[in-house]
């Protein structure tokens, strides 16, 4: 196994079955026009954890599946969205199991950037095989610029394979380039990338999403800058894809 098992997310999501604990949807804001504009009503979401997305798209009226490795965070989903949806227990390393064409579009949001090259790449081609003509590909995944920040609060003990790392705690992650990218979507059509940075305030639980304008370059920005005098600090960065099939 070159990737965490399902024990360590069930460990994880126990916490928060207990806790009560469940972050506010912050990922499917952006895609709700470019999936709406694509008459998309099928929608999987791969990776789904706790379901904050999955409940967003369920509420926006899509038809939607969630999948997920950890027994645990489907439980917890299936208690929160009742009868709506379908939620299933699943390995996306491995073939999904569904037809070909079945979605009109498939969604993960920070959960396919977990894996080797050869798993990364073997998931791309399975979400291709299950999207629909002219459906869509959206995704929000680690960016290369996001390794050092994570690495302040989640230690890297060594370097798998190029920008794919094993942390302290079990967790492997995978740092895209754009270059990288690219190459895992060639052949893909109506491509759109863009790098996002997330700040966080440093005194309260504020959050801010906002397009790494002028990346690579963004560090410099003025309006960042100003940001950050006023508390925001860099907390993830990502790439946010949506890609037509």
């Amino acid at each position: 196994m070159t990737y965490a098992d399902p024990e360590f997310w069930n460990r994880n999501y126990r916490g928060v079955r207990e806790s009560g604990a469940f972050m506010g949807d912050r990922w499917t804001a952006p895609f709700l026009v470019p999936l709406q504009e694509a008459g998309a009503r099928r929608i999987l979401d791969l990776g789904c954890g706790t379901g904050n997305e999955a409940l967003s798209l369920l509420q926006e009226g899509f038809d939607v599946v969630g999948l997920d490795y950890s027994s645990e965070a489907i439980g917890i989903t299936r208690s929160r969205t009742g009868s709506r949806g379908r939620f299933l227990v699943a390995d996306m390393a491995k073939p999904l199991p569904f037809p070909d064409g079945h979605f009109d579009a498939v969604m993960s949001n920070v959960a396919a950037h977990m894996f080797s090259d050869a798993i990364t790449r073997s998931i791309f081609s399975e979400v291709r095989r299950i999207v629909r003509p002219n459906g869509l590909f959206l995704f929000h995944l680690n960016s290369l610029e996001d390794r050092p920040l994570r690495a302040k609060h989640k230690r890297p003990i060594r370097e798998m394979e190029p920008d794919y790392i094993l942390e302290e705690g079990g967790q492997t992650m995978h740092f895209f380039s754009r270059d990288y990218l690219l190459e895992l979507l060639k052949g893909w059509r109506s491509l759109h990338l863009e790098p996002v940075e997330i700040l966080k305030h440093a005194s309260r639980e504020q959050y801010l999403r906002r397009v790494m304008e002028g990346y690579p370059e963004y560090e410099k920005d003025p309006e960042r800058l100003a940001l950050i005098e006023e508390g925001m600090r860099p907390v993830k960065r990502v790439w946010r894809g949506i890609v037509g099939c």
